[in-house]
């Protein structure tokens, strides 16, 4: 039976809110993560430490002051209230700690931390999660695309993890817990040189298949700074294009590649 969501706005809880809406944590740093306790109590996990140090420094004739303010991001036993410097250690310390248990253990596994273009999320992924689904939905990074339908035939929803390109359409979402990914809006951010020579020769039309090239194309460029054009067609082959635009990404991929060699960006 389809599980069916409370109607009323008013009996809508935090918790609730927050699995609608597809995330435990919004927004690209660290928040709030909640899990629900047996008693049906919300309970937070995070919480943020800010630790702020002042450095006198003083010259003949001159005194400057400096402030530096330093924050990080504590992981709160939902039982015993002691914190952690990582969800890894929150949850083996709840294994260990708290094993009997399991309804909290449970809501435990099913959060992750990623950090995507730099930036931190936690999230509370179910087991049968694809990581496009959750970069896509839950991230908000829409440039993963899923032209296939999920059967990892197109390369439209690659996305770099620990420098290796994947299919996210293909991919867990539990089984990168802690990965450290980019996708082609980190690339733009950073003014990757793909993004210009991807529009100076044309590779796209109508550009749904554009980010997955840009984001293989990069992952390529890492680990073969100088590609020749047999590398190029190998690595970009599992990445399908309808508008047909294949003989363009060559010479796009070069162009970003002498640059890089240069010391562009």
């Amino acid at each position: 039976m389809p599980h069916e969501r409370n109607k009323d706005p008013k009996n809508i809880s935090r918790r609730q809110f927050l699995r609608d809406a597809g995330i435990v944590v919004g927004g690209t740093a660290v928040g709030s993560a909640f899990i629900l306790t047996a008693c049906g109590e919300e309970k937070e996990i995070t919480k943020t430490v800010t630790k702020t140090d002042t450095v006198t420094t003083t010259a003949p004739g001159t005194t400057v002051t400096q402030t530096a303010t330093e924050t990080a991001t504590k992981y709160v036993c939902p039982v015993c209230n002691e914190e952690f410097d990582s969800l890894d250690e929150l949850k083996n310390h709840f294994e260990s700690e708290h094993p009997d248990d399991k309804e909290i253990k449970d809501e435990l596994d099913r959060v992750v931390t990623y950090t995507v273009n730099g930036h931190q999320y936690v999230l509370q992924v179910d087991p049968q999660e694809t990581l496009h689904d959750v970069l896509r939905e839950k991230c908000g990074y829409l440039s993963l695309k899923d032209m296939c339908t999920g059967w990892g035939a197109c390369g439209s929803c690659t996305v770099i993890v620990e420098g290796k390109p994947i299919l996210g359409c293909m991919a867990l979402a539990r089984e990168f817990d802690g990965a450290n990914m980019e996708t082609s809006e980190g690339l733009a951010q950073k003014k990757h040189p793909l993004i210009d020579t991807y529009v100076k020769h044309y590779t796209m039309q109508c550009g749904y298949c554009t980010p997955g090239f840009i984001v293989t194309s990069k992952a390529l460029l890492d680990m073969n700074p100088n590609p020749t054009v047999e590398d190029i067609r190998d690595k970009l082959a599992g990445n399908l294009c309808r508008c047909g635009t294949y003989p363009q990404h060559i010479p796009a991929v070069q162009e970003a590649a002498e640059i890089l060699q240069q010391g562009g960006e």
